[in-house]
């Protein structure tokens, strides 16, 4: 039974969605799982070969390196990464990247 004064429409999958997101907080899941996939493109092939990109939360995305020397030249890189992100996905959305020494040794590639 309806109730009165509500439509007998029924709205379509494409109304409803932003609002259940919205309300299971998905979209900032799927915004962050984004990132993460987009770490390759951003970071380029030389670079992906020497990390993997974690998790992304609350603006921070946190990635693998696999030794010390690149995690140095990336704390350097760090500005023009973030640049990139801006472009790629909604701007703000990265605000920061941290670096992490891998436990396992060699690339991540291969």
């Amino acid at each position: 039974m309806y109730k009165r004064g509500r439509s007998k429409k029924l709205a379509s999958l494409a109304e409803v969605m932003p609002g259940v997101l919205r309300h299971l907080n998905l979209g900032q899941v799927i915004e962050g799982q984004k990132v993460v996939e987009k770490w390759q493109e951003v970071a380029g092939r030389e670079i992906s070969q020497h990390t993997r990109a974690l998790e992304f939360d609350k603006g921070v995305l946190l990635v693998s390196v696999d030794n010390t020397g690149w995690m140095n030249q990336l704390a350097f890189l760090k500005p023009k990464l973030l640049d990139k992100y801006a472009k790629l996905v909604r701007r703000g959305l990265v605000r920061d990247v941290r670096f992490v020494l891998a436990r396992g040794r060699g690339s991540f590639q291969g």
